[in-house]
This record gives C-alpha cells, sequence and structure tokens, in this order.
C-alpha cells in the first residue's frame, strides 16, 4: 500500500514537472521563511549590509513526521570590499570608502527522490546619502542549480510507468538572475528584489514534452529597529509574488508578519504568514556570534495544526579583515 501511494505521488509530481508551461522548481527558500536566516538569500542587494565579512549556515527540516522528511542546507557568506579596517575609526571609514560588496551560497535542496543543489553569487554597490544617515544598494546576482531525480530513492514499482522510467537518474541545469534594491536610513530598511528574473525553460523528461519553465518571484521588505536602553525591538514585513498562473498552488506568494525582541544576547523571534504557518526562533547573539533554533507550526487551523518544521541556524561576523 505505501509503495502505491507512493509510485502515485511520484508520478504526480513528475507529471507536473514534464507537462506544465511551469513548475516550482526553484530552490525551497524562494516560497518559504529562509530568508528570516539572512536576506541575502532573497535580495542580493544585502550583501555586505553589516560592513564586516560574515559567514553563516542554516539547516532545515519539514514535516518532522516523515521519515525522508525535506531537508534544506545552507551556507554561505558576504561582505563588504575595500577599507575593512582595524583602527578605531574603522566603522566611519568603512561606510564611507567600501561601497562595493560580494556574497556566495551554497545549497542543497533535498525533497525526498528529488534533490536540487547549487550556488548563488551576489554583487551590490551601496551609494552613501545624507552624510551616512541613509544608504542606497542596488544588488546583482547569478544562480545555478541542478535538480535530478535520485535512483536511490524510488521505488521499483514506480519505473514501470514510462514517464516516470524516462526521468529517473536525469539531471537538469538551470542558470538564472536575481536583483534587488535596498533602502536603509538609520534603523529603518526598505528592500524590493526579483528572483528568477529570466524564467528559464528546460526539459526534465526525454520525452518531448512542452517545456518547464522556473517562475519569477518578486519580494517586497519593510521593517524597523526601535532601540530602548535595555533592548530592542524590530517589526518587519515581507511579502512575495509571483505570476506563475499554470501551477495548481501558487505557494509563492506570501505575506509574513515578523517580530523580533532582543534581549541582550538572547533574541526572541516571532513570524506569522498570513493564512499559513507561525514560526517561532531563539537566538543566542553577541557582537559576533549568532546561533540558536527556529520550530514551526505548519497551520494556524486548530483542527490540522502542529508542529511541522524545525531549523538549525548559526553566523559569524568578523570585525577585522
Amino acid at each position: 500500500m505505501n509503495k502505491l501511494f507512493f509510485s502515485i505521488v511520484f508520478f504526480l509530481c513528475v507529471h507536473t514537472i514534464c507537462t506544465h508551461g511551469q513548475a516550482v522548481m526553484g530552490p525551497y527558500w524562494f516560497y518559504d521563511n529562509h530568508y528570516l536566516t539572512e536576506k541575502i538569500i532573497i535580495n542580493p542587494a544585502y550583501a555586505g549590509h553589516q560592513h564586516f565579512p560574515k559567514v553563516f549556515a542554516s539547516t532545515h527540516r519539514k514535516e518532522l513526521q516523515l521519515p525522508n522528511a525535506p531537508m534544506m542546507h545552507v551556507v554561505g557568506a558576504h561582505s563588504r570590499l575595500g577599507n575593512l579596517g582595524s583602527s578605531s575609526s574603522s566603522s566611519n571609514s568603512t561606510e564611507q570608502t567600501a561601497r562595493n560588496a560580494i556574497g556566495g551560497v551554497l545549497f542543497a535542496d533535498i525533497n525526498g527522490p528529488f534533490q536540487a543543489i547549487g550556488t548563488k553569487l551576489d554583487y551590490s554597490y551601496t551609494v552613501p546619502l545624507n552624510r551616512n544617515k541613509s544608504s542606497l544598494s542596488f544588488g546583482l546576482g547569478g544562480i545555478l542549480f541542478s535538480k535530478r531525480i535520485r535512483v536511490d530513492k524510488f521505488y521499483p514499482d514506480a519505473a514501470d510507468d514510462p514517464l516516470i522510467a524516462a526521468s529517473i537518474g536525469n539531471h537538469v541545469t538551470v542558470p538564472d538572475v536575481n536583483v534587488g534594491v535596498l533602502f536603509t536610513h538609520q534603523q529603518f530598511y526598505a528592500g524590493f528584489s526579483v528572483s528568477q528574473l529570466l524564467e528559464n525553460s528546460y526539459h526534465f523528461s526525454k520525452f518531448n514534452y512542452t517545456p518547464a519553465r522556473v517562475f519569477r518571484n518578486f519580494y517586497l521588505m519593510t521593517g524597523y529597529r526601535f532601540i530602548f536602553e535595555i533592548f530592542e525591538l524590530e517589526p518587519s514585513i515581507v511579502a512575495a509574488r509571483n505570476f506563475a498562473s499554470e501551477t495548481r498552488h501558487n505557494i509563492g506568494n506570501f505575506v509574513d508578519l515578523n517580530l523580533e525582541f532582543y534581549l541582550k544576547p538572547i533574541v526572541f523571534s516571532l513570524s506569522y504568514r498570513y493564512n499559513g504557518f507561525i514560526s517561532a526562533a531563539v537566538l543566542f547573539r553577541t557582537e559576533k556570534l549568532e546561533m540558536g533554533m527556529r520550530a514551526e507550526l505548519f497551520s494556524t487551523n486548530r483542527t490540522d495544526a502542529r508542529f511541522s518544521s524545525f531549523g538549525l541556524m548559526a553566523a559569524y561576523t568578523f570585525n577585522k579583515f
């Protein structure tokens, strides 16, 4: 029974990929909340935002009840280029001279027999405004990811279907472009970005079906950090939109309401996705080190609410280079 069920689900996934003009094929962060780990994931203009070199890593497991639950692993780094000075005036000097920044991310998106691995490289240029109280950053990034159906992760019975048999073991490599812009003014920020700008097409099966296509995603985010004597509070909003009209569920469309409460050195954060899930995190954060965990409640509906996601994250910022 389990093999039959898996075969049916597997067939529907491959059929959707092969026959629809557009398909959800990008990395999972494009329609999830992985940006809560590091915003450069969805907006290249965030590269070097903290002025100093930063490395980060996270791993997330979806659907905890499933034995082979989807997993997302991410590791990356970004930094300003130029004067990352070691003197007492390094902060002002960096803001004035280090306008260029680069960043990179490696990722592995594993969902049962489907596996996507790839990398993205980002570049940003920052223009100081109003005597460095405000700035405007422009970001451009390239992304390259390869997706395949793993031979060792399917039931032999599924290969009896010619559509599935024509797809097992195949690789598709898709390049694309991401762009973004970011405005900051002291504790306020607002950004807009577009991922998978080119919406490139690809053939996943050996059969000559209509090419599938990754869809374009639009992100709008804004937030403000209130600084009090003993704690900080940062509410933010992130909205995403795609126009993949031929997909059955536009899971890339969402509005997140986020709240981060910073009580040194502990950070509590809460994220609510409109008509979706609730995500909560506890982090330990100092000037250099950040590490913690995040849990996600899949649905806010009382009848089916359950914990379905768990993640670990860590980051380190170098104040000298």
